[in-house]
Parts: structure tokens; C-alpha cells; sequence
């Protein structure tokens, strides 16, 4: 799966160029936008769960002051903007006949995707004005150019789109999404059939996208952490989707058999829906830094993110009482992942920096939130 996304990004960075370059000698000379003219709005965000909803505030900020939103997406996005009431349309990139109707249709679009060259090519073929992120060849297509700062948050940089609009937002909390009772009955019943219904329950989730697997946590601490914490008389859900299974079932494995009648694997066992409520039910959620830390943030529940490869100030579970561990300011190879540059170095240290982060420094941040008694 990595090779594949190696050569989907290679693909999208050399042809993607040569098609912007063309492109560039159909520009029409700049004209100044009235705003109060603006209707219609496209937000372009094509990739992951986790900046589908960091993008969230700042959407649903253009919403409140009047704008129509319609969002481009893929099936890795969709259901973010699927669960949330403030967007009008959305339009999968698979219905690919039907974006293709949509040539100039709208009068700006915004695209929050950091680095990838067929957002901007999108967002030149959709909109009359293109918002976009500053740095790169693709930029050329872009209208207005936001800087991406990469020592603030993404929920940050994402607001920061909204200039050229005149509007200044600085959030303090993500948008949680929507669930129904339907989904909170399944989610209880599970819980009912293993008797955790009156639990005191913790989430940790031991996965990670395929994108960069050396942001993982060793899966013998993910085990030790939760021997101590089922010591302090907490039940353990392992979450996950269907691919999360045999990493959750690993480090299960790992566990002493005397603290295993107490965790258990949840992977594949929640939709997106019902993984957002059954998120609510755990008194802290531990995570690598990927989208369920984010969605577990933005549900609001107590949230904890292992760093190493990214930036806790660019990446951290947002919002006030969450917390990132990262311990490797001192290795010259952190952070090997810049998404505004589109790097995603492969590590050759073996995850050396997620491996300066130890069971304790976790241990003691869940003590810190007032989750463990001591």
C-alpha cells in the first residue's frame, strides 16, 4: 500500500506540474472580487479524516456569515462532511461526469489540501477565485495565497484562509460530529454484550495510516501501558477500523493473560458515526497521531497524542486539557513529516522518536488529566 501511495504522490507531483504549466497560459488577467457578490463557496478537501475536521471551524465559520458551502470530496472524507449540518452539497470526486458539469461554477474555491497538485488543478477548473496555500509551483493557480505557518496549529492555518474574506476566527474547539440514537443503541448494546456498560473505560488506538507507519508507538509499550492502567481498575477498548484488527490483536497478545479479561478489541466493530459516540464514553482516549486522536479531540473527550515524526504545534489533539507527548526535539530527523511541503521521509532510524516517548511519560499524563486516582 506504501509503494502505491509513493507512486499516486510521484504521479501527482511530475504530471501534475507539466499540467499546471499548461494550464498557466490560460490565465485571464486578475480582476477584484466584491464579496458581497459571492454566493457560492467550494471547499476542496479530497484526503484523511483527521484534516477533514480540523478544517471544520473554519467551514462552518463561512456558513454563519451567509456563505453557501458545497465541499469536493473523496470516500476518505465524505463522512466528515456527511455528519455535520452546515454544509450544502457535497460533491464525490468519484462522480467524475458530474464535477466535470461544474466548470467555473463557483465563485470561490478554497482548497485546504497542503501540497497536492490536483486540488489546485480542481480548484483552477471549478472556481472563478482560488484560495490556496502559499509555497509551492501549484500556487501559481491560486488566486489568493495564504501562508502556511508551520509553527502554529492546522486548525490555525486553515482559519487563516478566511482573510481574504475579512474574517478574523481563532477556535477553540473542534466540531463535533453528528450521531444518531440509532447509533447510540447500537454503541451501548456493544458495550452491554461485554459487560462494560457500567465501566470505567479507556480508548487507545494502536494503528495508523499507511501513509507513514513510523509514527506508531511500539505495540510493547501500547501493552505494558495497559497492564498499568487495568492495575488502576480501568476496562481497555482497542479502536479501530477493519485494518486495525491484527495490529490490536498484536498487541493483545503482548498483554499479561491475568489483565486480558479486560481489554478489548473493538477494530471494525463502529461506523464513523458510532465510533464518534463511543467515543464519549471513555473517560480518556490515547492515540498515535492520526484521525481518530482528532476525532476523539473533537467529541470531547479527554484526548492523548504520541509524536514524533510530526509536530505536536502543528498536530496536537486541539482543544484545552488535551495533551501531545513528544521527546524528540533533539533528533535532527524530527520532523521527517512536513505536509505543506508534501515530505513524507521514510524513516530509517525505526521509529527512534516515537521510541523516546515511554510508558511512563503516557502513564503519568492520563494522572495528569485526573483520570487515575493517585
Amino acid at each position: 500500500m506504501r509503494n502505491v501511495i509513493s507512486i499516486i504522490r510521484n504521479i501527482d507531483k511530475y504530471i501534475g506540474n507539466l499540467i499546471i504549466a499548461t494550464l498557466l497560459s490560460f490565465r485571464r488577467a486578475k480582476r477584484k472580487v466584491s464579496y458581497s457578490a459571492i454566493s457560492n463557496i467550494l471547499i476542496i478537501r479530497l484526503w484523511t479524516l483527521g484534516e477533514s475536521l480540523l478544517t471544520l471551524p473554519m467551514i462552518k465559520k463561512l456558513k454563519e456569515n451567509g456563505y453557501n458551502i458545497s465541499v469536493l470530496v473523496t470516500k476518505r472524507s465524505k463522512e466528515v462532511f456527511e455528519n455535520v449540518d452546515f454544509v450544502d452539497e457535497i460533491i464525490n470526486l468519484k462522480n467524475f461526469w458530474k464535477v466535470l458539469r461544474k466548470f467555473k461554477k463557483y465563485n470561490i474555491v478554497i482548497d485546504t489540501e497542503p501540497y497536492f497538485n490536483i486540488s489546485a488543478i480542481l480548484g483552477w477548473f471549478l472556481g472563478k477565485k482560488v484560495i490556496g496555500f502559499k509555497g509551492l509551483f501549484r500556487d501559481k493557480l491560486y488566486d489568493f495565497k495564504i501562508e502556511y505557518n508551520d509553527k502554529i496549529h492546522a486548525v490555525y492555518n486553515f482559519c487563516n484562509m478566511l482573510k481574504p474574506f475579512d474574517i478574523n476566527y481563532k477556535p477553540e474547539k473542534l466540531i463535533p460530529l453528528k450521531y444518531t440514537e440509532k447509533d447510540e443503541e447500537n454503541v451501548n448494546n456493544l458495550l452491554k454484550e461485554c459487560n462494560l456498560d457500567d465501566k470505567k473505560l479507556i480508548g487507545i488506538h494502536c494503528g495508523i495510516a499507511e501513509t507513514a507507519p513510523w509514527r506508531s508507538w511500539k505495540k510493547e509499550k501500547f501493552a505494558k501501558l495497559i497492564e498499568k492502567l487495568v492495575e488502576d481498575g480501568f476496562y481497555i477498548i482497542l479502536t479501530g477500523s477493519k485494518g486495525d484488527y491484527e495490529v490490536n490483536r498484536k498487541v493483545l497478545n503482548l498483554v499479561d493473560k491475568k489483565f486480558k479479561d479486560k481489554v478489548f478489541n473493538f477494530a471494525s466493530k463502529t461506523n464513523l458515526r458510532e465510533f464518534a459516540y463511543l467515543l464519549t464514553k471513555f473517560e480518556v482516549f490515547i492515540s498515535n497521531d492520526t484521525g481518530p486522536m482528532h476525532l476523539s479531540a473533537a467529541m470531547g473527550t479527554k484526548t492523548i497524542g504520541l509524536f514524533g515524526p510530526n509536530l505536536p504545534e502543528r498536530f496536537a489533539p486541539f482543544g484545552k486539557g488535551n495533551i501531545a507527548i513528544y521527546k524528540a526535539r533533539n533528533l535532527e530527523c524530527s520532523p521527517c513529516i512536513n505536509v505543506h511541503k508534501g515530505e513524507f521521509k521514510e524513516c530509517k532510524l525505526n521509529g527512534k522518536c516515537m521510541d523516546l516517548v515511554e510508558v511512563d511519560d503516557v502513564y503519568n499524563a492520563v494522572v495528569s488529566i485526573s483520570i487515575v486516582k493517585k
